[in-house]
């Protein structure tokens, strides 16, 4: 037997003991040693272990320390609005759903509700759906894209729309910067003025329309000689030929432009007839006309126009007060009692190339008729653009070189 069998053989492991599978050279422990190490291995029965206090890090000495870190954050300001600006232009994260007619929009609530009246008081919705009675999806579509985008630059084509949604949706800012493009004549020429009024006509938007209507000016003959005034409402003819800022070169241009309207379609707009002529200041035309006026003309549908018997008054009176008018002194007293105050009067302009702008005793005048106004009217369709730079204001008592010969001529004569 080897030492190292002895030694084993000499420990007394009891059946449940541990094994000890390394080679452990035994024979340098001595005996007693020995006997610790096996009872120590050995389970006795009824043995129990002893179990330690628990202990926190703090109860250890581990204590926080008492000096603040202080951390740096890499997300700048300038950062964040770029993303914020790319969230809103690209609309990430959207959270309400805006139906107007038959489109939808997605959109942030938050700036819905600060950029305007309409859904300020609006909490927790996620679909809202507009009448287009008030707003076009052009014109909501439009106005978003002015909250969310620093550089949105509207075209012309829609500010109608846009003007709508402003008004509708209760966005101060946007109608401020709106009106100062409306209200600038150089951004907005008579002619454009007269296509907005026929836009803002089917809308509600009086407010725009009243001021493009008095934007027209010198472009009024213009929007008369187009199919879009022959297709206008009885009501919206009258608002044209009584307004002051209308540009013509005579009270009789004012009539044979309602005239013309009538005319396009007498049969159904006769009885309108008297309406529209109530718009005409008859008391701004001289005594010769309105006595032309008077007389019978080879046409029957005008003469059944100068017949009715509420036309025959108006021209009367304008020759009345023509006639008194040039009798009596400016200082009369007579003139309040007989209701002979001037009219407000038109915008009076001239042509020098137009010959019934023209004084009756010059040689280049021409009688204005209804064939003569439709030769104008054809004039200025041909003219096109060119028409209305050749038109010229009419100064108190200015009259053409050549009318102020011819009257001097006549003068002479007498």
């Amino acid at each position: 037997m080897s030492l190292v069998e002895k030694a084993s053989s000499s420990l007394e492991v009891p059946p449940n003991s541990l094994e000890v599978d390394d080679e452990l050279e035994l024979c340098s422990i001595d005996h007693e040693t020995q006997k610790l190490i096996s009872k120590s291995c050995a389970k006795q029965e009824n043995e129990s272990w002893e179990i330690l206090p628990e202990c926190d890090l703090e109860q250890m000495g581990f204590l926080e320390s008492i000096p603040d870190i202080e951390f740096q954050f890499s997300c700048s300001k300038e950062f964040m609005i770029r993303g914020i600006n790319h969230m809103l232009e690209n609309k990430k994260c959207t959270d309400v759903v805006v139906h107007v007619g038959n489109q939808s929009f997605k959109c942030h609530l938050p700036v819905l509700q600060l950029c305007t009246g309409y859904f300020k008081n609006l909490r927790s919705v996620d679909v809202v759906t507009l009448g287009t009675d008030a707003i076009t999806p052009k014109g909501f579509e439009l106005a978003y894209e002015w909250m969310t985008h620093p550089n949105a630059k509207p075209s012309r084509k829609y500010i109608l729309d846009i003007y709508l949604a402003a008004n509708f949706l209760d966005m101060p800012e946007l109608s401020a910067h709106l009106w100062c493009r409306l209200d600038d004549p150089k951004l907005l020429n008579g002619f454009e003025a007269f296509r907005l009024y026929l836009q803002c006509l089917p809308l509600q938007a009086g407010v725009l329309q009243e001021l493009m209507l008095g934007r027209i000016h010198k472009y009024f003959l213009v929007a008369v000689a187009t199919e879009e005034y022959l297709a206008l409402e009885p009501r919206h003819v009258f608002e044209m030929l009584s307004h002051l800022n209308m540009c013509v070169n005579s009270e009789m241009e004012m009539f044979m432009s309602g005239v013309r309207w009538l005319f396009y379609d007498w049969r159904n707009r006769k009885e309108f007839a008297v309406a529209i002529m109530q718009a005409i200041r008859f008391n701004l035309m001289p005594a010769w006309y309105t006595t032309v006026m008077k007389s019978k003309h080879s046409d029957e549908v005008f003469q059944e126009l100068l017949d009715m018997p509420q036309i025959q008054s108006m021209i009367n009176l304008g020759l009345s007060f023509s006639i008194t008018h040039n009798f009596l002194h400016p200082t009369s007293p007579l003139k309040e009692p007989l209701q002979m105050q001037q009219p407000h009067e038109r915008q009076w302009v001239f042509n020098p190339n137009i010959r019934h702008h023209h004084r009756y005793e010059c040689p280049k005048w021409r009688y204005l008729n209804l064939h003569v106004f439709n030769e104008y009217m054809e004039h200025i369709i041909v003219a096109g653009f060119r028409y209305v730079p050749s038109l010229e204001y009419l100064n108190p008592d200015q009259m053409m070189s050549c009318c102020q010969e011819a009257l001097e001529k006549k003068s002479l004569n007498k």
